[in-house]
């Protein structure tokens, strides 16, 4: 899923100067774990819309990532393993998931609506990590639904949980309504027609969030040396 998104970010990244408007690290977290899911169409347009962008992109779908590790109910999450001397050591799906989290400057959820909230599927697959990795950076959300509301009342949700892990949300959300009706998708490049209204609320968001991600990962830099120097 996203393949050609994600192989695109990386070749436009790789001659992509470093500094603060070098591309940003962006994980999509997919938020539906069912068999016949329409989230990965959302998330494909997402993910190119992104990757038009010129930033790096990262897929975290707990169907298919990590050997479909975050499939299963948590147990114990990333945080309350240690890393002493004798102690158990992560599940390598695990740990290599939570690299991702931390490299992360950036999150974008593409989640549906389940009964009028957030998925659970995406809520146990966060879980596993804890707000040191998800700090001072800010997320992004984009949700769907079969009906007219396009998963707003999950966006609200959304808003609250998101700030409590420490990755603040921008205020544009991209909603889109209808999902599954036929010709949402265009036929041809699988991904939401330029004028649709979904396509430009995902470009609101995106363009908030490429902001205010850039300007977190300033003051990142400049605490992390300010602390170094001392």
């Amino acid at each position: 899923m996203l393949r050609h998104a994600v192989a695109r970010s990386r070749r436009l990244c790789s001659s992509q100067p470093a500094g603060d408007d070098a591309p940003l690290n962006i994980l999509l977290v997919l938020g539906s774990t069912r068999a016949n899911r329409i989230g990965g169409k959302v998330a494909e347009h997402v993910g190119a819309r992104i990757a038009a962008r010129g930033h790096t992109l990262t897929v975290l779908d707990p169907r298919e990532s990590h050997g479909g590790f975050f499939m299963r109910l948590m147990e114990k999450a990333f945080f309350h393993y240690k890393s002493g001397e004798g102690e158990e050591a992560p599940p390598p799906a695990l740990a290599a998931a939570a690299a991702q989290v931390r490299a992360a400057d950036a999150y974008v959820v593409v989640t549906p609506e389940y009964n009028h909230t957030i998925a659970p599927a995406l809520t146990n697959t966060l879980n596993y990590f804890g707000g040191s990795l998800y700090a001072g950076k800010a997320s992004g959300i984009a949700t769907y639904s079969a009906g007219m509301w396009g998963g707003a009342r999950c966006g609200a949700a959304l808003r609250p949980y998101l700030s409590e892990l420490g990755c603040l949300p921008v205020s544009a959300t991209m909603q889109l309504a209808g999902a599954w009706k036929p010709g949402t998708f265009d036929a041809e490049t699988g991904l939401l027609p330029e004028g649709a209204m979904g396509a430009k609320l995902c470009e609101r968001m995106l363009d908030q969030l490429e902001w205010t991600a850039k300007a977190l990962r300033a003051k990142r830099r400049q605490d992390l040396a300010a602390a170094e120097a001392e």
